[in-house]
């Protein structure tokens, strides 16, 4: 598979159930969406495991313009959906959009950052490489038992990954 990790992420993000998905982990462990979608990528793409450094370094080199950039973008657009006053209106859901557009824009600058930091392809076997990436991205932000919901939500990325 010759994809980048953008065509990889449009099409990932595209699949049944995987915007959800996406949200549940991101909202209830704070973890970085785009940093699960290159862990994904890397395993079912480049048919590799992560190694602990690997995921660390990717993470660290993510974490600024993520919590600087991603992560405040994200909150204005999120809070326009109900407010402050005049908000929700027709104005500013239009402001809303251009928002989510430049909020994607930061993140697939993330992705291409990250993409420069991926391992040679390797010949793991792609599902158990996905599985095995997302949990070691995972473990800093929920420990080594993972709730109901989050392990659903793993579970429907690992197999939407895989069908790629």
């Amino acid at each position: 598979m010759d994809t980048s990790l953008w065509e990889f992420t449009l099409e990932l993000y595209g699949a049944p159930g995987i915007p959800d998905a996406c949200l549940t982990i991101q909202d209830r462990h704070q973890a970085d969406v785009t940093l699960l979608i290159f862990a994904a990528w890397v395993g079912a793409a480049r048919r590799t495991r992560l190694t602990p450094e690997q995921a660390q370094s990717a993470a660290a080199a993510v974490a600024e313009w993520h919590s600087e950039i991603v992560r405040p973008l994200r909150a204005v657009r999120r809070r326009m959906k109900t407010g402050p006053w005049p908000a929700p209106d027709t104005e500013t859901e239009a402001l809303r959009d251009r928002l989510k557009a430049v909020e994607i824009g930061a993140e697939k600058i993330e992705l291409l950052l990250l993409e420069s930091l991926a391992p040679p392809p390797g010949d793991q076997p792609g599902t158990q490489a996905i599985r095995d990436n997302l949990v070691l991205v995972l473990a800093p932000l929920t420990g080594p038992d993972l709730p109901d919901e989050t392990t659903a939500a793993l579970d429907r990325l690992v197999q939407a990954a895989a069908e790629l």
